[in-house]
């Protein structure tokens, strides 16, 4: 009688030990990846006997002449502007370009679009580092070199990438919008500013945030053509703190939190919408 009372919905499940072990695993890599991270805030609190004998210890007491340092012989708010200069004006030119060209590749049929399709794709194959001399000839001819709108021109060239993130998008948002807006008397420029890129906010926040974080943290651009400290960038103001024979560490890591730190701000506030438009630019298209 109390066998046949039992109920037979609570049955125990098992997870599969082959699920298991992967979630292990996976556990393990992100500890290994927060290594750098532990290593990076740990010694900034550290003075640089100690971070040469114990790099890896928890710091004997918070020692924060070391941020102090940083921040005072470094340049920051000139790098900062030259820096948010460079991101922002090339973001908004990448996003401008890149959604007109997956606008009309999206929407034309024509064999020809599909030729300027592969064009593209052959050029986001080469990586920039096979073209770093003929790109630097070239901008010495144009006497772009040691200029920020130079630069600026040159981080364009990531219009490729979004070109393909909002053409993947553009093609699954239905025609029947379009020939609405046209019976309405819209034209091709008022169709797709008011109709179809508001419809392409997980696209354009996606694509903000691995510009931003790509344009924030690149060093060999800047390095390359911008000479003088007045154009430098905050990540060229981080390198002058690497020495001919030593490297003061402590200073080093410290700038380099000072340097992060609006970046790990922004990608907190806009993480949310990194699959999310992943997906929805890639998988549906």
């Amino acid at each position: 009688m109390i066998a046949s009372q039992t109920t037979p919905n609570r049955k125990i499940r098992r997870r599969p030990l082959k699920l298991v072990l992967g979630e292990a695993v996976m556990l393990f890599l992100s500890l290994l990846m927060l290594i750098p991270f532990y290593y990076l805030f740990v010694n900034v609190f550290k003075t640089q006997q100690e971070v040469a004998m114990t790099p890896l210890a928890l710091p004997s007491s918070l020692y924060f002449d070391n941020l102090v340092s940083a921040f005072s012989q470094m340049r920051f708010f000139n790098a900062f502007k030259n820096t948010a200069i460079l991101t922002l004006s090339s973001l908004a030119i990448v996003m401008v370009f890149g959604s007109m060209a997956g606008y009309a590749v999206s929407r034309r049929k024509h064999p020809i679009y599909r030729i300027i399709m592969l064009y593209f794709l052959l050029g986001f194959m080469i990586p920039l580092q096979t073209t770093m001399i003929p790109l630097f000839l070239l901008m010495q001819k144009l006497g772009l070199i040691n200029k920020i709108y130079g630069l600026i021109i040159l981080s364009s060239g990531g219009c490729t990438f979004s070109f393909f993130l909002y053409q993947g998008f553009i093609s699954t948002i239905p025609f029947d919008l379009e020939e609405s807006a046209r019976i309405d008397g819209a034209n091709v420029w008022q169709t797709f500013w008011v109709i179809i890129f508001p419809l392409l906010q997980p696209v354009t926040v996606t694509l903000s945030i691995f510009h931003v974080m790509g344009s924030w943290n690149d060093f060999v651009t800047p390095f390359l053509f911008l000479h003088s400290r007045d154009n430098a960038t905050l990540m060229l103001e981080m390198y002058r703190g690497v020495g001919e024979f030593s490297n003061d560490w402590p200073r080093m890591l410290s700038s380099m939190v000072i340097i992060i730190s609006p970046l790990v701000l922004f990608y907190l506030i806009a993480q949310r919408y990194i699959i999310d438009g992943l997906v929805a630019g890639a998988v549906k298209g």
